[in-house]
């Protein structure tokens, strides 16, 4: 049987962890609760996946 190999190369852009420590702070200190569609998005826009 063939072996398949599967790799996956994440990269997170350096301002994304920024982000989300902002929403987390500010949803404290509101108690309100974070528009998860758009922090959703930002994930999506700060990191990359490649596969090889």
């Amino acid at each position: 049987m063939a072996t398949t190999t599967l790799m996956l190369k994440l990269k997170v852009r350096w301002w994304l962890k920024f982000y989300l420590v902002g929403v987390l702070l500010t949803a404290r200190l509101t108690r309100a609760e974070p528009d998860w569609v758009r922090v959703r998005y930002w994930i999506g826009k700060g990191t990359k996946i490649e596969v090889r």
